[in-house]
């Protein structure tokens, strides 16, 4: 018993991530953030949240009175466009959607499943790894540009044009309308008496 105490401690290169409530969810949410870009490998994504969790408690210890969970993600979102603008090239920097097109560019060109090891990596990503990205980043199309559509009446041709007057005419003069529908009913009498005898 006497032996497992006195079992020298293994040497860190740095200090364990203190344990607190709020930064456990912050590493939640940044663990489930990272496996959300298809990561499989647990050591992996374990040791990129523990790297932005360092960086977030770093920030956080410089501006207090923040929420753990924002500064954790704002960190990794910042970390995400680095290393999107490192492999896509510094000319997509100003890019307002660089996040959303560079996640998308990441799953086309299957950066987790072929080169897990260089995503969010400071390591100079290998050259295949930057062509399937760049490749796989769409681009935007044009402008959106706004026009009018001034409406116009639908054509539906002679007999729609001609049911549509007869129709108003019948709205406007009530007695007509009784006459026509009268006349009508004595027609679909008179054809059923002339069908049956």
């Amino acid at each position: 018993m006497d032996s497992l105490n006195t079992l020298p401690a293994t040497p860190s290169a740095e200090s364990p991530l203190p344990i607190d409530r709020a930064w456990d969810e912050a590493f939640l949410r940044v663990e489930s953030y990272l496996r959300s870009h298809r990561l499989e490998s647990r050591i992996l994504i374990s040791r990129l949240t523990t790297e932005i969790i360092r960086a977030a408690q770093a920030e956080a210890a410089a501006r207090p009175g923040l929420v753990p969970v924002q500064v954790a993600m704002d960190v990794a979102d910042r970390r995400m466009s680095a290393w999107f603008m490192r492999v896509l090239g510094e000319d997509v920097a100003d890019e307002p959607r660089l996040g959303a097109r560079g996640r998308l560019a990441l799953v086309l060109a299957d950066v987790p499943g072929r080169w897990p090891q260089y995503f969010l990596s400071d390591e100079p990503p290998p050259a295949d790894l930057v062509a399937a990205m760049r490749s796989a980043y769409v681009e935007a199309g044009p402008q959106l540009r706004f026009s009018n559509m001034v409406p116009r009446p639908i054509d539906l041709g002679p007999i729609a044009s001609a049911a549509g007057e007869t129709w108003s005419t019948l709205r406007r003069w009530p007695l007509l309308r009784a006459v026509l529908g009268w006349v009508l009913i004595v027609a679909a009498l008179a054809g059923i008496w002339a069908a049956t005898h």
